[in-house]
């Protein structure tokens, strides 16, 4: 259709005045000698003096048909013209519906890329929910008054890697193209990856510290323990040196009575961490062997030690001992409290708002939901 407009275009009022007076102008080249000879023809002119009658009849009509032929060359000429501009204008034409089709094929695909931002965030947001509530359970039993071991569960980020490896000029052009209204839009842009950059080396960092705290704690435990193990045998030597002296009742004497006791309320505690078939269900409560164990043997030491004028020197060693370990138990408790508290200054900043900052999950959240509702309304056949 629109090559029969240009074809009608091309016969302008110049065209065809141009092969009007042409064919005009032939035409009345077969009737010029007619007409131009008729009074010769009335009067008593002799022809014979004149040449033939083909000479007469070619020099009366050769003028006019070459007038006309001059005519139609004109008219060729500018119907070339006229050829080569509406070429020229079907050739920018095809380059203007080529740019047309190529914005609208961005347009669509930017509304695809946006639409699946949108699902992608809101999986990131689910996540990042999920990972907090978890780190909210491990600062709460990392507060405790103990030592035992919690676990702080993770989730795998590869939700993150995904937008990240996503053309990010696809989802710049959709903003141009379908939140350019939005206000601060450019801004929100920036801070979108400016927070899918951070998150992922935010949870690498907490996972990291939570990694290194464990071991530490883990390692420090240890030492605990075989500090433990240690105490035990120096109560057993204290008790075994009193028996080989052959003293009868010597389990009566004070700093024998309170060192068996400790050895027996020790293993008391321990034993309660195994099962029937020597199976570990639980990991040592240190806290229930400070209190069962070593601030009873201490205070019956001490006590021993002011009241009693020949106390057992040997217990001097284990008073000192005892108060290392509880010294060092304490510490190990003040190290979770610490790590707990530095952990949650991570969590606040992506879940909490603050005077001056609003929270990861909130700005995610927000983008998120301007994506959604400009992308809804959108049909993307009628783009």
């Amino acid at each position: 259709m629109q090559k029969n407009l240009n074809q009608i275009k091309n016969w302008d009022w110049v065209t065809t005045s141009l092969l009007g007076l042409s064919i005009l102008i032939i035409i009345f080249s077969f009737f010029a000698p007619y007409i131009l000879t008729i009074n010769a023809s009335k009067s008593d002119l002799d022809f014979t003096g004149t040449g033939q009658i083909g000479d007469t009849l070619g020099g009366i009509m050769n003028p006019f048909i070459a007038l006309g032929g001059v005519f139609l060359t004109f008219l060729a000429f500018y119907m070339q013209i006229k050829a080569n501009q509406i070429q020229i204008g079907q050739f920018n034409e095809g380059i203007s519906n080529e740019k047309v089709k190529k914005i609208r094929d961005e347009k669509i695909s930017s509304y695809y890329n946006l639409s699946l931002l949108a699902i992608d965030l809101e999986d990131i947001v689910n996540d990042i929910n999920e990972k907090t509530d978890k780190i909210k359970q491990y600062i709460e039993l990392e507060k405790r008054d103990d030592l035992f071991t919690n676990i702080l569960y993770r989730t795998t980020s590869r939700k993150y890697s995904r937008i990240l490896e996503t053309d990010r000029l696809e989802i710049y052009k959709g903003f141009v193209f379908f939140l350019l209204q939005e206000e601060n839009w450019l801004k929100k842009y920036s801070k979108l990856y400016n927070i899918l950059d951070f998150l992922p080396e935010l949870f690498e960092t907490i996972y990291a510290k939570y990694d290194s705290h464990s071991k530490d704690l883990f390692e420090k435990k240890m030492l605990l323990r075989s500090e433990l193990s240690k105490l035990m045998d120096s109560f057993a030597q204290l008790v075994n040196d009193y028996n080989a002296r052959n003293l009868l009742n010597y389990l009566n004497i004070s700093e024998v009575k309170i060192s068996n006791e400790a050895l027996l309320n020790y293993y008391h505690v321990i034993n309660g961490n195994f099962d029937e078939n020597n199976n570990p269900i639980s990991e040592t409560d240190f806290n229930k062997i400070n209190e069962k164990v070593l601030e009873p043997f201490l205070q019956d030491a001490l006590f021993i030690r002011n009241n009693k004028p020949n106390y057992d020197r040997n217990i001097e060693p284990l008073i000192e001992k005892i108060a290392n370990i509880r010294k060092d138990i304490k510490l190990l408790k003040n190290r979770k409290f610490e790590f707990s508290i530095s952990l949650e200054k991570e969590y606040k900043t992506l879940i909490e708002d603050t005077n001056n900052q609003r929270s990861i999950i909130f700005e995610l959240t927000e983008i998120k939901e301007d994506i959604k509702t400009i992308t809804k309304d959108i049909n993307p056949e009628k783009i």
